[in-house]
């Protein structure tokens, strides 16, 4: 989508107000610094006029006075080393204030998204923004923040020298200098709009390209390639969104090249016509030889300004459309606990009426769903995929408030308040995520509201049964898991005894959701790991979500999901001898595949 101007001048100011927020005192030295070293450019353009004069007038007359001849050459280079001095500053300084604006932006990203709604992460036009800042966000911050303002500051002091050089000849010529300028900043908006674009419209390209190239690093994924030869069917499946993705980047830096050519033509042409006039002037004997150097030098940094100028706009914006991104995000609904109340210890949750449609679809997830989940049951929920029982506990774990209908705890309505149900769930889904930290910091995360002695972490250690092997480790509870330090690996049942042990740390937590805990577990290792769940579950409420139900026959309740509804809501005895009940037939299939 293109910037309007004005749009552009308010992105630049509200970048430049997070940069001085962020950097501080620094950013600003920065700035002022930068400002200073653009006053450089105009000793340098002096520097071969001077050196061509003295050379020459040597070259005539070998009897001049050889330090006061060589005097003026001598002050440019003592006010250069200067602002080499000014610069170096700048340089030593810009890396501070690079990684502290680098880490505020990135801090600020990630606690954005770590509050925003969870229906935000089903929008596609909010997904695939979180996806373009992410991926450049921090590199066009920045950019704008960073380069941005000192640059072109600086490029209009560059610009402001040249021309000012041109005009001793000709006022005319150096009009004709700021005008290809202008058609140089012209292309370079439209180039950088394209290269934008193009970037946006190949998000979805990107991403399955991104996809299929990580299908392989992991060892497991590895190991599958392997088994079944899938490294040259995936391989060329990534080929093709490679060359898709490329292709597509390829034409629109062709034609960001082609656009350049124009101003080019019009450069050349008016560089010539100076060049003629300069001879001219100086066979007149109106300008010394040392003016055909310094105008030489001047077309040459002239060129490469313009050059710099037209690249650099058109990667600023982008990196105005990129900031836009991250402003809109920003901007995102938000949805933060504002209580910190706890459930009761006899509680009684209830969904009444619910309805529940995901973002971008007309079909119910949940649909006139009445519910309730009591303390202490042990409640087994079953049904086939898509008949809403993730979306079920997703509401209980209240990561949305977007439903329709009421949720009460001990008839008290919540609708309004968020936080309780979340402040005392805990859960394991099926892909639970393997921290590469340590055991007790995989542990500690459990419940990070308070803090966990290493004397508690042993404890839960021996709780779950992983004590014997942790104490045989040389490091003990601070043993490194995992290969990205060079850790130790687990098996997947030690890690989801870890995924247990992060349960237990949280004291808070009075129910337990466990969606498909046992999905990588053989027939011996699901019974073990139910055993042992139900062996340390205590007085909590605990939900099982499984599609194997071989486990629903210990649970209190057996609650059959369908459409969005429960259909069916009672024990295994009860619901096996009504052959006709959906939870029953689904049973005896099941039961079919081991007889």
């Amino acid at each position: 989508m293109k910037i309007k101007r004005w749009e552009m001048f308010k992105i630049i100011k509200k970048v430049f107000y997070q940069a001085v927020r962020e950097g501080k005192t620094q950013f600003i030295i920065l700035f002022v610094l930068s400002i200073i070293s653009s006053f450089a450019m105009y000793f340098q353009l002096t520097v071969p006029e001077i050196a061509t004069n003295i050379a020459y007038a040597f070259i005539k007359n070998q009897n001049i006075e050889f330090m006061a001849t060589i005097l003026p050459f001598v002050k440019v280079i003592i006010i250069l080393f200067g602002f080499n001095i000014t610069f170096m500053i700048y340089r030593m300084l810009a890396v501070r204030v690079t990684w502290d604006l680098k880490t505020q932006f990135e801090l600020g990203l990630t606690k954005k998204l770590s509050v925003m709604t969870w229906e935000s992460y089903e929008t596609h036009d909010v997904n695939m923004k979180i996806e373009m800042v992410r991926r450049d966000g921090v590199n066009a911050y920045l950019a704008l923040a960073f380069d941005l303002v000192t640059w072109f500051i600086n490029t209009l002091f560059y610009l402001a020298f040249y021309v000012a050089v041109i005009s001793r000849i000709s006022i005319l010529i150096g009009l004709l200098f700021l005008i290809s300028s202008i058609i140089y900043i012209i292309i370079g908006i439209y180039c950088g709009n394209k290269v934008y674009k193009t970037r946006r419209d190949n998000d979805a390209i990107y991403k399955k390209r991104t996809y299929l190239y990580r299908c392989g690093r992991s060892k497991e994924a590895h190991q599958d390639g392997i088994a079944n030869r899938l490294y040259w069917h995936l391989s060329k499946r990534w080929r093709q969104m490679n060359d898709d993705w490329s292709n597509q980047s390829i034409k629109a830096q062709t034609r960001v090249s082609v656009y350049n050519l124009i101003p080019g033509l019009v450069f050349a042409v008016i560089a010539a016509g100076l060049l003629y006039i300069v001879v001219k002037e100086i066979q007149a004997g109106r300008q010394e030889i040392g003016y055909f150097t310094l105008i030489i030098t001047t077309i040459i940094n002239f060129r490469w300004t313009l050059q710099s100028l037209s690249m650099n706009l058109s990667w600023y914006e982008n990196d105005f459309n990129v900031y836009r991104d991250y402003l809109d995000l920003m901007k995102v609904e938000e949805e933060l606990p504002n209580t910190e109340e706890l459930l009761p210890d006899n509680f009684e949750i209830e969904f009444k009426n619910i309805d529940y449609t995901y973002p971008q679809s007309k079909h119910l997830a949940l649909n006139n769903l009445d519910l309730k989940i009591k303390a202490h049951d042990v409640i087994a929920i079953v049904g086939v995929n898509g008949s809403g029982k993730t979306t079920f506990v997703n509401m209980l774990m209240e990561l949305s408030k977007k439903y329709q209908g009421d949720i009460t705890v001990n008839a008290v309505n919540i609708n309004d308040t968020l936080g309780m149900l979340r402040n005392c769930c805990s859960c394991i889904f099926q892909d639970f995520i393997e921290y590469q930290f340590t055991i007790k910091e995989n542990i500690i995360l459990g419940d990070l509201t308070r803090n966990i002695t290493d004397d508690e972490v042993w404890e839960i250690l021996s709780v779950v049964g992983l004590k014997d092997f942790v104490e045989k480790l040389p490091a003990g509870i601070d043993t490194m898991l995992g290969q990205i330090n060079q850790g130790t690996e687990l098996s997947k049942g030690q890690w989801q005894r870890l995924a247990v042990a992060r349960l237990l740390a949280n004291q808070r937590a009075k129910i337990w959701i466990l969606d498909e805990p046992t999905a990588y577990l053989d027939p011996l290792g699901e019974i073990e790991m139910y055993n042992f769940i139900y062996g340390l579950k205590g007085n909590r409420t605990v939900i099982f979500i499984s599609h194997r139900l071989g486990f629903a026959k210990r649970a209190n309740r057996i609650i059959v999901f369908k459409d969005g509804k429960v259909i069916e809501d009672d024990t295994h005895k009860v619901l096996m001898n009504n052959p006709n009940s959906e939870y029953a037939k689904m049973y005896e299939k099941q039961r079919q595949w081991y007889e």
